[in-house]
């Protein structure tokens, strides 16, 4: 039985979208109407019939999953492309299994922040990997047996575990890089090094040292400098110190920064992959670089909250979140970019993502024990300098 999927985001979003269908203006004839009408009918069905096809594939994931009937999975994720992952993920695991989805969504910070205060609220964790490591430190997340996760040698090896053996798979990776507007940005940009430019001064937004986005950045200066995060970190610092004249922000939110960038505020930007996607629609003069000293990978990934009580169904679960079908699912709605090797995507719907076999085997991953070993120290001394942000 298809249990209903309990989120205010998507309420919330749903009311959005119907306020926002309800100011049409009247046509200005009967005919114009008519073909109005016939056109967005036209259009409805086109639209119904690839939601149907996505949902057949998506529904063909969970064909062999066992019954839940009864049993409820409740999961903190992201707030963003609710409808996308209802549409993928919720409502076909949910008519597989008959279990019911208790889905929030909300901010990174906050979510860990409630998960802390309350793990008995939670079974699963859809979050990136500073928060997942957070979460480890503080014994919250439950190991998962691999056994049970039969969809997992689909993945790229980097996906398996990559908090190491016993935790959740990554389900997708992204990538940092620059994003400038080349309309407004003086200088051509090709690497890392250029940041440092003069004629950069008060155009850059940068991502904070406490954001998913800001250990990426923090190891990036560091390659460029030929410095090591942990060992060098007064050099790394004072390299941090010498762009400060070019820097208008340091952000904690990547949606506010593609603002700025929209409104002229900055021309230069350092954003995840999915956020210059984002921002690309915006302009046609914005251009994505991957500095030629390399860039540093994030992921995404989803694990199981200690003290679960529907463990099996939690790892049922994950095992359907890294199935083929969900995969091709998410990447042809411009989701998130697939992990597995047998996902194949053609170069228009593989554009801004973090894909295929010769990109994952490059890229770099920090060290997340080091992260973690000095992640106060480094956020008392990023909070000095920055303090005037």
């Amino acid at each position: 039985m298809k249990k209903k999927l309990l989120s205010a985001l998507l309420v919330a979003a749903m009311a959005a979208s119907l306020a926002a269908c309800g100011g049409s203006g009247q046509a200005d004839s009967g005919s114009t109407a008519a073909s109005a009408a016939e056109g967005n009918q036209a259009e409805s069905k086109a639209e119904d019939a690839e939601d149907a096809g996505d949902a057949a594939e998506t529904k063909a994931a969970g064909a062999d999953l066992p019954s839940f009937e009864g049993q409820q999975l409740r999961v903190s994720t992201f707030s963003f492309n609710a409808e996308l992952l209802q549409k993928n993920i919720y409502d076909p695991f949910m008519e597989a299994t008959g279990c019911e989805l208790i889905v929030e969504g909300g901010r990174n910070a906050e979510r860990v922040t409630k998960i802390k205060e309350t793990p008995e609220n939670y079974d699963i964790v859809v979050i990136g990997d500073a928060f997942i490591a957070d979460l480890i430190e503080e014994g919250l997340i439950e190991t998962v047996d691999s056994a049970n996760l039969t969809n997992l040698d689909g993945l790229y090896d980097k996906a398996k575990a990559p908090f190491g053996e016993g935790y959740g798979p990554a389900y997708g990776f992204n990538r940092l890089g620059i994003v400038y507007d080349k309309s407004t940005c003086p200088i051509e940009i090709t690497s890392w090094e250029d940041l440092w430019n003069p004629e950069l001064e008060g155009a850059i937004a940068i991502p904070d040292i406490t954001t998913t986005s800001g250990p990426l950045m923090y190891y990036s200066v560091a390659k460029m400098a030929g410095l090591t995060p942990g060992s060098d970190d007064d050099a790394i610092f004072a390299k941090f110190e010498e762009l400060k004249p070019n820097i208008m922000k340091t952000y904690t939110s990547a949606n506010d920064t593609i603002t700025m960038l929209n409104q002229g505020e900055i021309s230069v930007a350092v954003l995840l992959d999915y956020s210059y996607t984002a921002a690309q629609s915006a302009s046609d003069d914005y251009v994505w670089v991957d500095p030629k000293e390399g860039v540093f990978s994030g992921f995404n990934a989803v694990n199981i909250i200690k003290g679960c009580q529907n463990k099996e169904l939690a790892e049922a679960f994950i095992n359907f979140y890294i199935s083929k079908e969900v995969q091709l699912a998410e990447a042809l709605d411009g989701v998130d970019a697939p992990v597995r090797t047998d996902v194949e995507l053609t170069p228009e719907q593989a554009a801004n993502f973090t894909y295929g076999k010769e990109m994952i085997d490059n890229l770099q991953i920090p060290d997340w024990e080091v992260i973690n070993a000095n992640k106060a120290d480094w956020t008392s001394k990023w909070n000095e300098l920055f303090s005037v942000q």
